[in-house]
């Protein structure tokens, strides 16, 4: 059961214009009259050129923005193209594959060098630089021998992409990461 009493509605206009008849406003323009007097010249320019501004800001509409540039809407379709065929299957038109399936081999030679080896490979040096980074402690790269098993396999931009190192019962292997550097097998 509820025991609250119910207000009368009062009529809202009636109790604003009753608020606004008992305002003086005779004595309130008085008051700003003799606040405008007592300010500087400049400073009664500055507050009526504001004052226009302002007023011109406010009554004056925004340009709409044009359908043409605006984005389009989130429940609305747009057509978006897809190329259905897989990544193996794609061929790049004008250039010609320089990656090799096949895995290609050098034996080191008396006195052959790493960079040397990577010279009469046509492998780039930067790769080189890169792969001396990973090598490690045991220092793989650094120690090759005479008779020494190097295979490796190029990128489509004929780049290094996978060098192993074979070292008897063992081989030691360093791959290219998506980022561009290497990383060495254990």
């Amino acid at each position: 059961m509820n025991r609250r009493r119910k207000k009368p509605k009062a009529d809202m206009t009636q109790s604003v214009k009753q608020k606004l008849s008992q305002f003086d406003w005779h004595s309130y323009v008085q008051k700003v009259r003799e606040l405008w007097t007592r300010l500087p010249k400049f400073h009664q320019r500055a507050l009526t050129a504001l004052v226009v501004v302002v007023a011109l800001l406010l009554f004056v509409p925004l340009p709409s923005p044009s359908s043409s540039d605006s984005a389009p809407a989130l429940n609305q379709r747009v057509e978006v193209s897809i190329n259905a065929q897989g990544l193996s299957e794609q061929t790049i038109s004008g250039q010609v594959a320089l990656k090799s399936k096949a895995w290609k081999e050098y034996q080191v030679k008396s006195g052959d060098t790493l960079s040397q080896v990577f010279r009469n490979n046509g492998l780039p040096l930067s790769d080189l630089n890169a792969l001396v980074r990973v090598e490690g402690a045991d220092k793989p790269l650094s120690y090759i021998k005479k008779g020494q098993l190097v295979r490796f396999k190029l990128a489509a931009d004929g780049s290094l992409d996978i060098l192993q190192l074979d070292k008897g019962s063992h081989s030691v292997m360093f791959f290219r990461l998506s980022d561009g550097g290497f990383g060495r097998s254990k």
